[in-house]
């Protein structure tokens, strides 16, 4: 048993507030030490001889009969067992030593009321049947090469050893199921075989449904390839989905950090990162539908993922894999930033204050912290970027421009006692400039055939519209709500700046979905077709771009594709009121602060 060094191994003490010497203290037996700071050194003591000691898998040990379920602090407080650490003797398993959080997980009996992996092998023969004989090993290759890099949720080796099993030796744990959703998400990076999406992904929500009778880690891995698929429209079965997801992630007790349970380094990886795509998928789907978060700060222990929790762990690896890893720590951040968004201006208990001012300037200083902290391959925009990086550049932008629209969305943040309403507008159209200028500078061969979140056509579609508030707002007179003349002037210029970036946001969007099908474009221009529909009395410099948007709408295959996904009639509702531009048979809406939204 050895000891990293403590607090009690560093040189003499310069606080101030601790004036203190090692010297004036004399021999260590002296005195008594404070009880934290044995309490810090207790937590640093490991026993080395433990780093290269065997554990077994938990979710290897699953079979067709039982499962192991996570037990926690209020099921077990009371029982003082010595539970053997090895799945074989006992119901119980005791994965972690700490006296004061028991992590205990049981055997139970494996309950499946449908035809479990008998079902998943017959559909995914009925997807291997639609595609051909060649497609399905080349979009699990895709998947391979540009999803898994960005959304790092299985291990790499692992899955591979198991999709080549030969047929002769595949059993019950051969992934099926898990292969038709891969399948699935990767249609959308092949246009040839693109159409034939809504058939396969009928086929792959089949095998979901099948595997969620077994909640163990592949479940969930289908499950968050299934949520991170694009385009996402079937927002009801998501919605019912991702509460399954997290239910599961609670009995697999991934939401507590495993970093000293005895499990295999892989297991303990792949955990930490399954856990935060789910954090991550959950915070944008509460921020895209205005629903509660079905994930808590208070309910989670496990730290952001480093490299060392890629597969390759400390082991050497590819820039471009170590790029992509970095992007998916950024969306992991990029999450905190949103909770603190949902948590400050769409909770409940957040409604019920009369100011927002200190929250924005926190989620203001989050975004900024991070931003200085983003390594230089996060930052480049030159050159060819490793799968994941595009999309957490325009996530970041995109945050960035949900930031804006609270500052224009929240009349009560004042700055020196007078209305900052310039400064929210000028916010808005600064950082709409940034996104735009994104959106210009994307390589369509390489760019547009990386991986993007869902959520991305929904910043493209929140920038859009906050766009049209700015036009409105801005084009009103007297301008801005004053009769400076200056304010007036620059509430002129605002203006004028917001209608040329609407006509380059248009422009760049119209060119990525016509002319490179870039579906991120396409699902996005849909939902501001249905939104420029259910909006009245348009801004006159808008109705050209109107026109243009509604125009291209008009017999495209996208309409089909995307209707077989699901429920989509929320596309035809009035939507407009959400974004605070005033409905067809709508009154002013009244804004999250008991004010107009606009």
């Amino acid at each position: 048993m050895r000891r990293r060094p403590g607090p009690r191994d560093a040189g003499p003490s310069t606080d101030l507030m601790s004036p203190v010497t090692e010297q004036d203290i004399g021999e260590p037996s002296s005195f008594v030490r404070p009880i934290l700071r044995v309490l810090d050194e207790a937590e640093e003591t490991i026993d080395e001889s433990e780093q290269d000691v065997w554990h077994d898998s938990l979710d290897l040990a699953n079979n067709d009969f039982e499962e192991s379920h996570f037990l926690g602090a209020s099921a077990v407080q009371d029982l003082d067992l010595e539970v053997p650490t090895t799945p074989y003797s006992s119901n119980f398993r005791q994965v972690s030593q700490d006296p004061r959080m028991r992590a205990f997980f049981v055997k139970s009996p494996a309950f499946f009321y449908g035809h479990g992996e008998t079902a998943s092998k017959v559909i995914a023969g009925r997807v291997y049947a639609t595609l051909g004989p060649t497609w399905p090993q080349r979009l699990i290759q895709k998947f391979m090469q540009v999803t898994l890099p960005a959304f790092p949720i299985v291990n790499a080796m692992r899955l591979m050893a198991s999709i080549e099993t030969p047929v002769s030796q595949q059993n019950a744990s051969y992934p099926h199921a898990l292969l038709c959703g891969i399948i699935g998400h990767s249609i959308t990076y092949e246009p040839e075989v693109r159409l034939l999406f809504g058939t396969v992904w009928k086929d792959a929500v089949a095998a979901e449904d099948e595997e969620y009778k077994a909640p163990r880690l592949q479940t969930l891995h289908l499950a968050l390839i299934s949520l991170a698929t694009r385009p996402s429209q079937a927002h009801a079965v998501n919605a019912m989905s991702l509460a399954r997801s997290v239910a599961i992630a609670h009995i697999l007790g991934l939401h507590l950090d495993c970093a000293g349970w005895s499990l295999p380094r892989w297991e303990k990886s792949v955990r930490k990162r399954a856990w935060w795509a789910l954090i991550v998928l959950d915070k944008w789907t509460a921020m895209i539908h205005g629903r509660p978060s079905l994930i808590h700060r208070i309910n989670r222990s496990v730290p952001l993922p480093t490299l060392k929790d890629s597969d390759w762990g400390e082991f050497t690896s590819s820039q471009a894999e170590e790029d992509s890893m970095r992007s998916f720590i950024g969306q992991c951040e990029l999450a905190l930033v949103i909770e603190t968004i949902l948590d400050g201006f769409y909770s409940q208990e957040s409604q019920r204050r009369t100011s927002h001012a200190e929250d924005l300037r926190r989620v203001g200083a989050e975004v900024d912290a991070l931003q200085a902290r983003l390594p230089a391959c996060l930052t480049s925009r030159k050159g060819n970027a490793a799968t994941g990086v595009r999309c957490f550049q325009l996530t970041l932008l995109g945050v960035r421009v949900l930031i804006a629209r609270l500052h224009v969305s929240t009349p009560q943040y004042e700055v020196g006692g007078r209305s900052n309403e310039h400064g929210s507008y000028s916010l808005a159209v600064s950082v709409i400039d940034d996104f735009v200028l994104f959106l210009e500078e994307l390589q369509p061969d390489s760019d547009f055939n990386g991986f993007w979140f869902p959520h991305c056509s929904f910043l493209m579609t929140t920038t859009f519209v906050l766009l049209l508030r700015v036009i409105r707002k801005t084009g009103q007179t007297p301008s801005l709500n004053t009769s400076s003349e200056s304010a007036s002037e620059h509430g002129s210029q605002l203006h004028g700046d917001a209608i040329k970036l609407a006509k380059r946001l248009v422009d760049t969007m119209l060119v990525a979905k016509e002319q490179h099908q870039w579906e991120v474009a396409e699902t996005a221009m849909i939902s501001w077709a249905d939104i420029l529909r259910s909006t009245n009395n348009l801004p006159s410099e808008v109705v050209e771009l109107a026109n243009r948007i509604q125009g291209e709408q008009q017999d495209n295959p996208w309409m089909d594709f995307i209707g077989q996904l699901g429920d989509d009639s929320w596309l035809n509702g009035e939507m407009d009121w959400m974004f605070g531009l005033g409905g067809a048979t709508s009154q002013a809406q009244v804004g999250p602060q008991g004010q107009s939204s606009l």
